[in-house]
């Protein structure tokens, strides 16, 4: 696809990097504009937004880092000069998702902010800005989907993304679309569902339970079509499935939870 949108001498603007930061950017704009209804002051949220982001591009990172290791280079400087060199990409979702709750948990429980209420109103955010993240895969090339036949199929050409080079010219299923598509109807439901939380018709940690079990299973059914490294195997299914699959588990429970104690 386009893995830089425009090229001027030696600097380079990354298509994958810009629309990250649109993503954050269109996350933190939905925050902003539901912290008043939502009962929260714009300052308040400054501090939790920041450590969260933050601590989600490092366990991102980090946890990519994990993963791949060994293919980084003989010698550990090698590996850590990889991992710097190529720090524009190279993430992990879960692994963002687990820095950066834990940044928003140490960060909302600090601040003394109602967490179960705040992760409702970052729910809907998160999903809007994966979107994002997913069409910036496309465009980089990573995260790519198995061959396709027929009209589904994407094909990339450009040596410099980071599609394996054997499926260059092969056609792909542009299976970061899928999930950006999935991730733009998760928000739909998603700002439905904080819109009657903040008008009190759902308890407050509902929003955030219904967005890991859509995801969860968003992310479980592509994994079958995607065509990157994905991991070790486990019982025919990839590390990507596992974790989604009791992600959203532990959210279903948590929702059956919540509705037993309304009731």
């Amino acid at each position: 696809m386009h893995p830089f949108i425009f090229q001027i001498g030696a600097f380079k603007l990354p298509a994958y990097g810009l629309m990250v930061a649109a993503g954050y950017l269109s996350a933190i704009f939905y925050i902003f504009s539901k912290a008043q209804k939502a009962g929260f002051k714009r300052e308040a949220l400054s501090d939790l937004i920041f450590y969260t982001v933050l601590g989600g591009m490092l366990g991102a990172k980090l946890f990519y880092a994990v993963t791949y290791w060994q293919d980084f280079g003989g010698s550990v400087a090698q590996k850590l000069y990889y991992v710097l060199r190529t720090f524009q990409y190279g993430f992990v979702f879960y692994g963002g998702l687990a820095g950066g709750t834990a940044a928003f948990l140490l960060t909302a429980r600090r601040n003394r902010l109602p967490l179960p209420r705040a992760a409702d109103l970052f729910a809907p955010a998160l999903a809007v800005g994966h979107a994002f993240g997913r069409i910036g895969c496309f465009l980089a090339g990573c995260c790519h989907g198995l061959p396709a036949g027929g009209w589904p199929g994407v094909t990339f050409t450009d040596p410099v993304c980071e599609v394996n080079p054997a499926l260059l010219g092969v056609p792909l299923h542009p299976v970061q679309l899928y999930e950006a598509a999935g991730n733009v109807l998760i928000f739909v439901m998603l700002n439905k569902a904080l819109n009657r939380a903040l008008a009190g018709r759902l308890r407050p940690g509902t929003v955030i339970c219904l967005y890991a079990v859509l995801y969860g299973a968003l992310r479980f059914a592509l994994e079958f079509l995607r065509g990157d490294d994905r991991g070790v195997s486990t019982l025919g299914l990839s590390p990507g499935q596992l974790i989604s699959a009791a992600v959203a588990a532990a959210a279903a429970a948590c929702l059956v939870k919540l509705n037993y104690e309304k009731k």
